[in-house]
């Protein structure tokens, strides 16, 4: 078995299971997968939480950028370009994802990877500012109270773990926590796993499959099931390239074109050309129509 194969598979059964193993140092882990409950739950107080917050005077994020923009230390013109280049970067990876010529998605990859780097800079100069903001400290409390259920010794989940370890593996279970809820990650597990024949040949009863109640189905869960069902509907209702055809994500992002004369749309092959009037680089307004 390939090992991105393999990398779907594991995420599936881990999908369908509802938890994760962990390995730390020399000792294996249970983390137990969030309910949708649990999430509403969190999300509800957290809200409570900011309220409480702000209400003590810890100032919001927004205010803390105020004042820093009063200072010079911060630029309406950096928040600008972080929107611009978020937006820029989920334009070319649509673009991308569409190209067939590896010499020219090289050249997109490349600009993507810039972009990326860019952005990565301006987010962590903006989140040392807002570090000490209202939002972060609610977040991290949070994220105490998500390790707090959801991390055990056993998979019967009755062992809970000290708070030491639950330090110790904050960032390997909040990646693998990322890892499952990312929307690429579960069409393609769901795709490559085995788990969307089974739901297609399912029909109406396809939420079955999982053998869970709502109180007890978890996120990743639910999305495996919105996602799946979303690629099905794509399938049964559009007309798409055969060279797509085991691709899942692109697929589940395939919009066929509409047939109109006076309507100009920019595709691949405009984008190529403007890259090369511009040197191999690519602006925002160079995506939209024209």
């Amino acid at each position: 078995m390939k090992n991105e194969d393999y990398k779907h598979s594991i995420n599936l059964l881990d999908i369908v299971r509802g938890y994760s193993v962990l390995t730390y140092g020399k000792k294996v882990y249970y983390f137990k997968h969030f309910s949708i409950i649990t999430l509403l739950e969190l999300d509800y107080l957290e809200k409570m939480d900011l309220a409480a917050s702000v209400k003590a005077g810890i100032k919001k994020e927004e205010d803390l950028i105020e004042l820093a923009i009063k200072r010079k230390t911060w630029s309406i013109s950096k928040e600008e370009k972080m929107k611009s280049l978020a937006w820029m970067i989920k334009k070319s990876m649509n673009e991308l994802k569409k190209m067939n010529d590896p010499a020219q998605k090289k050249v997109f990859q490349a600009q993507i990877k810039n972009q990326e780097r860019d952005l990565k800079e301006l987010k962590r100069e903006r989140a040392e500012i807002c570090r000490y903001s209202a939002e972060v400290l609610v977040g991290l409390k949070k994220v105490k109270k998500m390790m707090s259920g959801s991390l055990f010794l056993d998979k019967a989940f009755t062992k809970k773990c000290s708070e030491e370890e639950k330090e110790d593996l904050t960032a390997l279970l909040v990646e693998r926590n990322n890892e499952l809820t990312d929307r690429e990650a579960l069409i393609s597990a769901s795709w490559f796993g085995g788990f969307f024949n089974l739901f297609a040949a399912q029909g109406d009863g396809s939420f079955k499959l999982l053998n869970k109640s709502f109180e007890e189905m978890t996120s990743p869960q639910k999305n495996l099931i919105i996602l799946s069902n979303a690629l099905l509907n794509k399938i049964k209702n559009t007309q798409m390239p055969e060279e797509i055809m085991d691709d899942p994500v692109r697929m589940l992002d395939y919009e066929e074109k509409e047939v109109s004369e006076n309507k100009t749309s920019y595709g691949v092959d405009d984008l190529k050309r403007k890259m090369e009037a511009r040197g191999g680089e690519l602006k925002a307004e160079d995506f939209l129509s024209g």
